[in-house]
Formats: structure tokens, C-alpha cells, sequence
């Protein structure tokens, strides 16, 4: 039956059909499309599911689902964005005040540790006895290592400035080595015997802000929430026939449990390199194959449109996308990816924080694990090590003037108020999954090949891999399609 009919018989009837439904319809026998048609008398909205069903109970197959899904698509809290609220300008008293925001949220919570009370400004330390016990709280302004292998951290807070002095013998070595500059981090030591210049502090032991438990307080029913990131649509390396693997399995079109689990999905959150973007990395436009930025987004666009309209699609921005680079980085703008608004996706900043059916969601994409590896050493084929590296900091990204730029906004939205149920990255190309303090760590991998820069920077990704969450009761699922 041609698509015209269909509209006009829809209409007649007083239907509301969506793209995937009047597609699915087009391509039935005309009879059929004819008899589904006239059953579908006293619905309103008709979507590709409710056909099916349809067309299943019509044939005799036995139903292997859960019961139909409701047409409306459920409501996504946002409770941290910065979409719409950015206003620095960049001027030397707005990056005072990001960070004079950051040392105070922290510091904060280190004060709440029974270990840190009571807590001492820097300034006090000249005037105390040498072996004295402190407890200060500062944020990093510099750490170095000497000659002989002791490593000395420079704190400061508003009043003051003190050295931290770790033995190269001491068993806090190894977590001294974990201390990035800019960071806030509480210290017990005793007061070093003055030798000229700022007050000093051995050592006892460091403290991190870190999180505590979160109770996971889920639906009552299963619902499921998949979790994916750094498609990289226009690069010659998108795995386009792996993605289209992924999209038919979420359309339903798989067998038994994988289509039971299908049917349950009402989540998909992306976060970031939704596309490759433009002159992001040396040489890229020789490995583009949509090599207009516009054209890449309306690209994705018709890919994701394929997605079933009863699941809500959350999109946040990577490095890759078309907005500015400094974190925190608004949702991709209307401009470039006006589709994405059409089709009713929610977009939303990078970081975010989300509210689904009671979990909370902590999406980020995970630019600052460049970070990581370059100052800290730490491998980039372990991305959950880095993700829970930044949760024990309470800081999705600490070190300012490294391969992250950020914008300085009145208030830090890089320090993580409160702990997530979930948190979801991206950017490492490198699939994982853990768990921290009760909170699940998800590194969704990618759909994009080996690039060049990959080679030259030794990474090896795992393409295809896609977790799926039961937000009932945080049990997680992975899928590949690779």
C-alpha cells in the first residue's frame, strides 16, 4: 500500500502513526496493511510495536514479552546541566571564582570526616610547636619529587601555604603518587621544624573528599536502560554494519531473551562522539568519509531515527562534537544537529546528572582521562581504574591546564556533589564495567575502528560492546555486536 494511502486511511480513522509504524505498514501486503489497519480502530497513537503485536496475535505466536509498553515516553529528570546557564567570560576573576567555588564545596566535605576534626588554616602552622599533630585541608598547587625520592606537595587554602613532606619510605608513597595539582585533599602529619620559607607538614596520612554508598532505589518493575557512546559517524572507521546490528536488536527484531530484553528497553543515553567532528586531531580529514559537519549530524540523524519511539534517546556532547571544547560543555546546539530536537531526543550537557525512575545517573565523556594517563601513568586500557580514580577525588576533572580546558564558571560543575547510582563514560574506545562503593561504572567501548591516532597512541579498542541496566536492580547485561 502506498505511504499515501496509508496517511489518508490513518487519518480517515483518526490514527496517529509514527515514521517507524507507516514504514513497517508500507511494507506489508495490502490486505494485511488493510486488515491491521481497520483493527487499530480506537487507538490514537500508533507505533511500530503496537503493529507488531498486532500482527503476532493475528498469526498465533505466542507472546515470549513483557506486557505492551505505553506509548508515552517516561520522564528524564535533570538535575545538573549546564545548558542555558553558562556565564564566564573567561576573565582572570571568573577562574577565582571556579575556583574558590571548588576549594570550599571540598574542603566542605572533608571537614565532615571525624579523622579531619578539627581542621587548622595553614596560616596557623608558624606559630606551632615543631611535632605538633595538625589536621589541614588545601588544594595542590604543586608536587615534586626530590633528588633523594621523598615527594613534597604544596597545599594552599585562602590564608596559607605549607609543604607536605612523603618519605620515599613511607607507606603513603604510592598514594602520593596518585595526587594530581589543583586537587583539594584533606592531611594529618605533625609540623616539621621551621627551616626558612613556607611552614612544612610530615605526613601521616592523606584523605581524599571520595563518596560514600548510594542505595540503589530502582522501580518496581524491570526497566532497562542501555548505555553506549563514541558512534563517530562520518569517520571512514564508523562501524556502520556493527551500529545497524545494534539498532535491528533494539527494534525487537532479535529471537527469545534478546528480544524480551528488547522490549523492556525505555533508556538509551549516549555520551559523546555522537559524530567524528572536523580538524579534531592531526590529519583527520583523510580519514573522513562525511567531511561536513552538517552532513555527519544529519547522518546520525537518519540512524537514530530507526530507534523505536517509545524509548527515550539522551544525548550528551564529547570532544568530537560541535560545541566548545572547555568543560563543562552545553548540549549540541540546534544549529548543527536540529534532527535530533525534531525527533524529541533530550540533550543535555557534558557533565550531566540524570534522575531514571529513581537512579541517578552521573554522564560523562571522559576527556580527562587523557589526564590521567599523561600525569599519573595510568593506562588507558583500564578506563573504569580511571573513572573510579575521579570518584575518589570527588572531581571529574582535577588538573587544570592539561589536555582538558575549562571554562570558568561561577560554580564547578566538574566536582560531584553527591554519589551516582551509575556512572557512564565514554572516550577511552575501550569497553567497562565495575563497581565502586555500590555504584556501577560503565565505559560503554565505541563503534568506531582503529584510527590512526589510536595506532600512535597504542590504543586497541573493543568495538560493539553494549551494556544494558536493569534499573530495578542494577543488574547489568552486555551485548556485542561486533
Amino acid at each position: 500500500m502506498k505511504p499515501e494511502d496509508l496517511l489518508q486511511k490513518a487519518m480517515n480513522a483518526g490514527l496517529c502513526l509514527t515514521p517507524e509504524a507507516l514504514a513497517f505498514l508500507k511494507e506489508l501486503p495490502p490486505d494485511k496493511a488493510d486488515a491491521v489497519m481497520n483493527q487499530l480502530s480506537g487507538q490514537i497513537f500508533v507505533t511500530q510495536e503496537v503493529v507488531s503485536e498486532l500482527l503476532r496475535r493475528e498469526e498465533g505466536v505466542p507472546q515470549q514479552v513483557s506486557p505492551a509498553l505505553p506509548p508515552a515516553k517516561p520522564a528524564v529528570r535533570i538535575l545538573k546541566d549546564i545548558t542555558g546557564k553558562s556565564s564566564c567570560r573567561g576573565e582572570l576573576k571568573d577562574f577565582i571564582s571556579l575556583f574558590r567555588d571548588r576549594f570550599q564545596r571540598l574542603a566542605s566535605v572533608l571537614k565532615s570526616r571525624p579523622a579531619l576534626n578539627p581542621t587548622v588554616p595553614l596560616s596557623s602552622l608558624p606559630r606551632m610547636e615543631p611535632g605538633e599533630e595538625v589536621r589541614v585541608i588545601g588544594m595542590v598547587a604543586d608536587k615534586r619529587e626530590t633528588p633523594q625520592g621523598h615527594i613534597v606537595v604544596e597545599l594552599e587554602d585562602p590564608a596559607g601555604r605549607a609543604s607536605v613532606w612523603i618519605f620515599k619510605s613511607s607507606e603513603l608513597t604510592s598514594s602520593a603518587r596518585e595526587i594530581l595539582p589543583d586537587e583539594v585533599l584533606g592531611v594529618i602529619g605533625r609540623v616539621r621544624e621551621s627551616w626558612g620559607g613556607s611552614p612544612s607538614i610530615f605526613a601521616r596520612e592523606i584523605l581524599w573528599p571520595e563518596l560514600h554508598p548510594r542505595a540503589w532505589e530502582g522501580p518496581e518493575e524491570p526497566v532497562y536502560a542501555v548505555f553506549i557512546s563514541d558512534l563517530h559517524i562520518g569517520s571512514q572507521m564508523f562501524l556502520e554494519s556493527t551500529f545497524r546490528k545494534f539498532l535491528s536488536w533494539l527494534k525487537g527484531e532479535g529471537e527469545g531473551k534478546l528480544r524480551e530484553l528488547a522490549e523492556g528497553v525505555r533508556y538509551l543515553l549516549i555520551a559523546g562522539d555522537v559524530t567524528d567532528g572536523i580538524g579534531i586531531y592531526p590529519q583527520q580529514e583523510r580519514e573522513l568519509a562525511i567531511a561536513d559537519i552538517f552532513k555527519q549530524y544529519e547522518y546520525a540523524a537518519e540512524l537514530l531515527s530507526e530507534i523505536p519511539d517509545h524509548i527515550t534517546v539522551i544525548i550528551s556532547p564529547g570532544n568530537h562534537d560541535a560545541v566548545r571544547a572547555a568543560e563543562p560543555q552545553p548540549a549540541i546546539p540546534k544549529e548543527v544537529a536540529g534532527r535530533f530536537y525534531e525527533l524529541g531526543y533530550q540533550m543535555v550537557g557534558n557533565p550531566c546528572v540524570l534522575d531514571l525512575e529513581g537512579i541517578r545517573v552521573l554522564m560523562y565523556h571522559g576527556r580527562s582521562f587523557d589526564d590521567l594517563a599523561t600525569v599519573l601513568g595510568m593506562p588507558r586500557d583500564k578506563p573504569t581504574n580511571m573513572m573510579r580514580m575521579l570518584l575518589r577525588k570527588r572531581h571529574l576533572s582535577p588538573f587544570y591546564g592539561g589536555k582538558t580546558a575549562l571554562a570558568p564558571e561561577n560554580q564547578d560543575l566538574m566536582v560531584v556533589d553527591e554519589p551516582p547510582n551509575i556512572f557512564h563514560c565514554g572516550h577511552a574506545h575501550i569497553f567497562g564495567e565495575s563497581e565502586y562503593k555500590g555504584m556501577l561504572l560503565l565505559n560503554s567501548g565505541t563503534f568506531q575502528g582503529r584510527t590512526s591516532y589510536m595506532r600512535k597512541q597504542g590504543i586497541n579498542p573493543t568495538p560493539g560492546y553494549v551494556p544494558v541496566v536493569n534499573l530495578q536492580n542494577g543488574k547489568v547485561t552486555v551485548l556485542h555486536f561486533a
